[in-house]
């Protein structure tokens, strides 16, 4: 027992030693702590001049692992080296006003888990290509543990400058919460953020400027680079509670003008921690979707479009099923219940995003102001800060560049601004790749944005630009491939008359899902550049250019094919000054060029054009009102589905278009206009528009293959004014009419339309509105020319075309005309005539008709309406003269089932340019066009008919299709479909080989025992063995040919005959020339 004791009383007294030991080295430590100051190697030395009076430095460097660590305030100058590092900043710390922290090459900056290094000076990261800085998160730390940010609130002579610098690893990268001073990115890496790798945080309505030159954003969570300062573009935004009493379920109602258009199909809100929104499902959404007006009622309800209604601890997350687009004059509009109060008064902020796809498309900084408390008023001093509310000033970026940069793996936006005001957006040199959102998106009240020689690929538009006013875009020479839209431009604000700018240069815009360029303005008017760009493979339009106005523009040398709709279409109210020019447009799913307009289209010229292989109208221009001014020449329109020309309002007028010098061939149609009375069609080759491999498209009361087809517009009349002082209303002498109509004027007076009022006072799109005069009285028909004297004819001029091979060359539809005097009482021209003199009709007879002309073997001439002047007509073509190519087919008489023979039709001729489709058939199913001649064709059991159609390059259709019936083989008939062998190649078979070498021998040995027997000299070799060699050769020969080898045996024969014939020879000679001698 006691040794027991003892041992006990040993060891707690080791224990006591232990903990005395223990206690002086930590008092030691103390003391060295004290002392550290004065005698450990401060992290760096403070920069020549600094005052000895200054701070503590900020800096630990702790010896034993070799770690400097920061935990204070960087208040004067300060380098940082890699000597002293790596640096681990253990808790966040500024760099403050007037103080600058230098970071040399190579030092590696570690930033612990929710730590921001915030610049208040300035901060200088000056890596080197092969010694780069880098900022990350502490080594060997989870990857869910991020720090917060590198935060910029510089003043005006702040700077934050990083050169071959890597920042990896945090939440977001550089924040900029001021807009003094700059940022600015060099050759440098931001990796691995959650939120952006470039911000501008709610923090300040202006971003500062910030550049981006030479680097690399890549693998984030959100936007790349978001400069979004403040609430970004919204409006407005309130979020209300019907029963605001503290700690009370209620239902909520969020109102959200976006001020900026803004695509979504998620609605996020996320509340303070002090509400519970547990409550909030699909069942409490009492009320969602857009209040047009903002009334306070909603108009387009999205009730049918919910999904899914998930909360997620204060997170409540709407999903729609499709994307919802709110105009920049439309309201938001979601009421919801299930949602707890706080238990304090006050205003407490409500995060509010709206997500495309996931991608948040508003600031993050939107954030509304949610009153709690049954007297809740911010000004009477609640419990709670207010916070939330809207910025009393507009918001700003300016400034950005982005240049010779890499920005790849984003989940958001590779560019994302969004303010009220954005200008100097600069984007050049960058690649852009893996983006989930848009490639570069700026949402804005007023914006500016130019982009060169980018390669963009994003998941939705390569260049996305929501303008509420006005915007001026600039994109020249980049590649934009493999998106949602190439370019989307909206403009949606609806109260003021803007300008819309876009100059879209040299850029290539390929494989969209959607349109390549996609521009749609409410009330803007565009002025437009569009040149030299390369369109092609876009799912709609190649280039949809939609404008209020359309007041100048060129769209030029573009190249457009493949896309899935139109190919060129401008979509206006009102298009003037507009030339479309030197485009090159094919292969496309709808219209080659489309000019739409609800009010008119003015000083419009289309010309020089190559529009082919088109599924609609080569070049269409139509109005629900005025054409006037159209110029259409020099364009090449062929092979397309509808017309090659289509010109035509539903309102006849006294409206100019000159169509001239084009050639029209190989279309559906060929010349179709309607309504434009002072019409001039004029030395076009109009040829074969009867394409037999179109769906035509269906133009009211014209047969697919006419030629030309003109006629008035039949809703109603566009009357000219001519400066007259007298109402033009008192001129209807038809009292009934005169209750019935208005006449709004157009271009300065120039015009006035007659329309149906219904109590509008105000002209309005035909399909909703414009009088057909004739329904309402047969007294006064169409009307042109109303004028205070007699108006001057117009008509239409069909002259020096040729116009042939068509079953139509020419329809007249034009009903009676009214050239009136002040009174609109008189009919001054019954019987309108349309001078068709001087064509070409492809026959020297002339044109048939009816009556005027029953012996013309050319083009058929038809008047449904109105008269037609045809006479004299040309007896040869003005201009080069067309033919249909000429179809030959060649096949095999005889195939056995089964099998696969080729059908060829090479030897088909063309005059025009050569053959350019090949269109095979079998048993009267079409395949597949193709370019080449030959094609290959599976025999069926049974007799197959194949037919061929060709095309010249033209389009120009043969007459019919050369046919040829191809008999199946029965297995009794079938002939061998191997090759015969040839003498040669039986020769060089093993059996042939063999024959040959021991014939051979007996040929050699023979003649030269013969020499020996003549010389009187015995032979080598004795006659039975050549006679012996010889038969074997001939015996191999015959043997092999009966087995298989046909040429064998005629082989064997005749060397059998050659050899008797030498043996008879020899012995002859042997045997009689001594004797003779």
């Amino acid at each position: 027992m006691n040794d027991i004791r003892n041992v006990i009383a040993v060891r707690d007294a080791r224990r006591w030693w232990v903990a005395l030991l223990v206690g002086v080295a930590l008092v030691g430590a103390v003391a060295a702590g004290a002392a550290a100051p004065a005698t450990a190697a401060p992290a760096s030395a403070p920069t020549a001049g600094a005052s000895p009076d200054t701070a503590p430095t900020a800096a630990t460097h702790d010896t034993d692992s070799g770690v400097t660590f920061v935990e204070s305030p960087i208040a004067t100058d300060t380098t940082w080296s890699p000597a002293d590092g790596p640096y681990r900043i253990i808790r966040s710390v500024e760099i403050e006003p007037g103080a600058t922290l230098t970071i040399e090459p190579g030092t590696d900056v570690q930033l612990a888990e929710g730590v921001t290094l915030t610049v208040r000076g300035s901060l200088r990261s000056d890596g080197t290509a092969d010694r780069p800085v880098t900022l990350r998160r502490t080594a060997g730390t989870d990857p869910d543990h991020r720090w917060e940010s590198l935060r910029y609130e510089g003043g005006d002579d702040s700077r934050l400058a990083l050169h071959n610098t890597t920042l990896r690893g945090g939440s977001t990268g550089v924040d900029a919460a001021s807009d003094d001073g700059a940022i600015r990115i060099v050759d440098s890496t931001l990796e691995e953020f959650a939120t952006a790798g470039v911000g501008v945080t709610d923090a300040t309505p202006t971003a500062p400027k910030i550049a981006l030159v030479g680097s690399t954003v890549r693998d984030v969570d959100g936007h790349a680079i978001d400069v979004t300062p403040s609430t970004g573009a919204i409006e407005a935004i309130e979020l209300t509670a019907a029963n605001p009493t503290r700690g009370q379920t209620t239902r909520n109602t969020l109102t959200l003008d976006p001020g900026a258009g803004v695509s979504t199909n998620a609605i996020r809100l996320r509340y303070p921690a002090d509400s519970s929104v547990r409550g909030v499902n699909a069942d409490t959404i009492a009320r969602i979707g857009i209040d047009a007006d903002r009334d306070g009622d909603v108009d387009r309800s999205l009730a049918e479009a919910v999904t899914n209604v998930s909360v997620d601890g204060r997170q409540i997350e709407i999903r729609l099923s499709r994307t919802v687009r709110l105009s920049s004059r439309d309201r938001l509009l979601v009421e919801y219940g299930g949602v707890e109060n706080p238990p304090t008064r006050g205003v407490y902020p409500v995060d509010v995003n709206l997500l495309a796809d996931g991608v948040p498309q508003l600031s993050d900084g939107v954030r509304a102001a949610y009153v709690v408390g049954e007297d809740a008023d911010p000004s009477a001093g609640p419990d709670v800060e207010p916070s939330g509310a809207l910025p009393a000033e507009p918001t700003r970026a300016s400034g950005l560049t982005v240049a010779d940069s890499t920005l790849r793996d984003v989940a958001g936006a590779g560019v994302f601004a969004a303010a009220d005001t954005v200008t100097g957006v600069r984007v050049s040199e960058t690649e852009m790749r893996s983006i989930g959102g848009d490639g570069v998106a700026v949402r804005a009240d007023q914006s500016e944005l130019s982009v060169r020689d980018a390669d963009i690929q994003a998941t939705d538009a390569g260049l996305q630009v929501d303008a509420r006013t006005q915007t001026s875009v600039s994109a020249t020479g980049n590649r934009l491939t493999g998106s949602s839209s190439g370019i989307r431009i909206r403009q949606s604000e609806r109260r003021e008359r803007l300008s819309t700018h876009v100059t879209l240069r040299s850029n290539t815009i390929t494989e969209h899902a959607r349109s390549g360029v996609d521009i749609r303005s409410t009330t803007s008017q565009g002025e437009l550049r569009v040149v030299n760009n390369t369109v092609r493979g876009n799912g709609r339009d190649g280039l949809h250019l939609g404008t209020w106005a359309v007041r100048e523009g060129r769209i030029a040398g573009n190249d457009v094919r493949d896309n899935g709709d139109d190919g060129i279409a401008v979509e206006s109210r009102v298009v003037t000054d507009l030339a479309i020019s030197e485009n090159d447009v094919a292969d496309s799913g709808a219209a080659g060029i489309a000019v739409r307009t609800r009010g008119g289209a003015y000083d419009l010229s289309i010309a020089d054009n190559t529009v082919a292989d088109g599924e609609g109208h080569g070049v269409a221009v139509t109005s629900d009102l005025l054409i006037d001014a159209v110029d259409v020449a020099g364009n090449r329109l062929a092979n397309n589905g509808g017309a090659g020309l289509l010109v035509s309002s539903p309102i006849t007028h006294n409206g100019t278009l000159d169509a001239t010098g084009n050639v029209v061939a190989a279309n559906a149609y060929g010349i179709v206009t309607r309504g434009a009375v002072d019409t001039s069609i004029r030395r076009n080759e109009v040829v074969f528009n009867t394409n037999a491999h179109a769906d035509p498209v269906a133009i009211d009361g014209v047969d697919p293959g006419t030629g030309v087809y003109v006629a008035e517009g039949d809703r109603g009349a566009i009357l000219d004014g001519n400066e007259s002082v007298e109402r033009l209303e008192a001129r209807v002498a038809n009292s009934r009419v005169r209750r019935q109509i208005t006449l709004s004027r157009l271009w300065d007076g120039e015009a006035v339309v007659v329309l149906r009022t219904d109590g509008v006072s105000h002209a309005r799109a035909a399909e909703t509105g414009a009088l057909d005069i004739r329904r309402v009285t047969d007294e006064l028909p169409t009307a042109v020319g109303l004028t205070d004297a007699e108006s001057p004819d117009a008509g239409v001029q069909i002259t020096d075309n040729d116009i042939y091979g068509h079953p139509r060359g020419l329809t007249v539809d034009v009903e009676p005309l009214v050239a009136a005097n002040v009174t609109a009482r008189y009919v001054t021209d019954a019987v309108r005539t349309v001078d068709a003199e001087s064509n070409y009709w492809g026959a020297d007879t002339g044109p048939y008709h009816a009556s005027i002309l029953p012996e013309g073997d050319g083009d058929r001439v038809v008047t449904a309406a109105g008269w037609v002047d045809f006479v004299p007509f040309r007896n040869t073509s003005r201009g080069e003269r067309y033919v249909r190519p000429t179809p030959r087919l060649n096949a095999p008489e005889r195939v056995a089932s089964s099998t696969h023979f080729e059908v060829s039709g090479a030897n088909s001729t063309a005059g025009t340019g050569g053959v350019g489709r090949y269109h095979f058939y079998t048993d009267g199913t079409a395949l597949s066009p193709q370019t080449t001649p030959t094609r290959q064709i599976e025999m069926p059991d049974e007799r197959l008919t194949v037919e061929l159609a060709v095309e010249d390059t033209l389009g120009i259709d043969s007459a019919g299709a050369a046919t040829t019936e191809v008999a199946a083989a029965t297995s009794e008939t079938a002939p061998s479909e191997e090759t015969p062998e040839t003498p040669q190649a039986a020769l060089g078979s093993v059996w042939g080989v063999l024959g040959a070498v021991s014939y051979l021998l007996a040929l050699v040995l023979g003649g030269h025992g013969m020499i020996r027997t003549l010389a009187s000299q015995r032979p080598p070799v004795d006659g039975i063995t050549v006679q012996g060699l010889a038969l074997a050769g001939v015996a191999i020969w015959l043997v092999a040919g009966v087995l298989g080898s046909p040429p064998l045996v005629t082989l064997g024969i005749a060397a059998a005959l050659l050899w008797a014939g030498l043996t008879g020879v020899s012995y002859l000679v042997v045997r009689r020339l001594p004797a003779l001698l």
